[in-house]
């Protein structure tokens, strides 16, 4: 079988720490190759094709379509950097990797759907969580279960670690570029979140570390359309330290659940425990690269389309939180009536 050829579009921090370093094992095993490298920094995308061992370069991702034959394309950038590459990709015919959050504009997430769907492309955006061990044990031990309740805890460090990760308006908040992973872990448990309420605590001017604008605190409440509720509390007060906490905890008759990325806890006790350092990113690229193959995508657990009420449920508890915790539909809110 011939190797995906692969091109990556944004080559920051995600692409050359983690999807990379993924991949590398399936690129040994000549299962792919890095056919081109592209970034609006010349000088990146050279080095990291230097480093990485990609055939060529670009600082136009229209000439990259254009000129270099692709399987699939990771789409690496900023959601707000997100113009027409979807669109060329799909129209192409090319795999499409994207990274989370997928876009700030809702309209825009249904617009790239819609193009993926009607060329009937691979697609995968990147919630890794879903692939560590720990999740498909919480989802075997939920089964015969009657879950009530789901909270999630996550306290962050308030130091800026990038500069569009710390303005709301590029990253659209904690909320929905980290916290999002969690939102969608929840789903892969539960099923789609059908409605809910948000109130945020909003950072004043010169509260913190410049250039960080994000709120607070980020409270929001889901309803799923199991009937099951969560509650997701999310807070960047924590400013001088570098300390850092998340609890996810599933509520059910007669057992209390606890998910974290190494282990399993029920009732107070280790039920199931990783042995061995798993690395998500590369189950993950293994089933994108597995599913551009044989275009089966059977083994991947986050397709473009699959993944849209996650985006929905966090950029709805922002418009939430703007009107002051007001209800919100996410089918309202996909369609564009929100």
């Amino acid at each position: 079988m011939k190797p995906v050829r692969l091109g990556f579009i944004g080559l920051g921090h995600i692409t050359t720490r983690s999807h990379l370093p993924a991949l590398a094992p399936l690129i040994e095993a000549g299962e792919a190759t890095l056919q081109a490298f592209c970034d609006v920094n010349e000088e990146t995308a050279k080095t990291q094709a230097a480093i990485f061992g990609a055939q060529t370069t670009y600082t136009d991702h229209h000439k990259m379509c254009d000129k270099e034959d692709l399987d699939a394309i990771y789409l690496c950038i900023p959601p707000t950097l997100h113009t027409d590459e979807i669109l060329i990709a799909a129209d192409k015919g090319v795999a499409i990797f994207v990274e989370k959050p997928q876009t700030l504009d809702m309209a825009q997430a249904v617009r790239f759907n819609t193009a993926i769907q009607d060329a009937g492309v691979v697609s995968q955006v990147g919630f890794m969580s879903r692939y560590y061990p720990t999740a498909e044990e919480v989802c075997r031990r939920l089964q015969g279960c009657t879950l009530r309740h789901v909270l999630v805890q996550r306290l962050y460090s308030g130091k800026p670690i990038r500069y569009w990760t710390s303005r709301f308006e590029l990253c659209g908040g904690s909320f929905v570029e980290n916290t999002i992973h969690t939102v969608d872990l929840l789903r892969y448990f539960l099923g789609d979140i059908e409605t809910l309420s948000a109130f945020y605590v909003e950072r004043k001017p010169g509260e913190g570390p410049e250039p960080m604008n994000l709120p607070h605190v980020y409270n929001v409440n889901y309803r799923f359309a199991s009937g099951v509720t969560a509650n997701v509390s999310v807070s960047r007060v924590l400013t001088n330290v570098s300390v850092s906490r998340q609890e996810v905890m599933l509520v059910s008759d007669d057992s209390l659940i606890e998910w974290s990325g190494q282990k399993v806890v029920e009732n107070g006790e280790t039920v199931w425990e990783t042995t061995e350092n798993v690395n998500p990113f590369a189950l993950q690229a293994r089933a994108f690269i597995q599913a551009v193959q044989s275009s089966d995508t059977s083994m991947m657990r986050s397709s473009y389309a699959s993944s849209m009420n996650s985006l929905a449920a966090v950029l709805g508890a922002n418009a939430s939180a703007a009107r002051g915790g007001e209800l919100i539909q996410l089918e309202d809110f996909t369609a564009g009536r929100i």
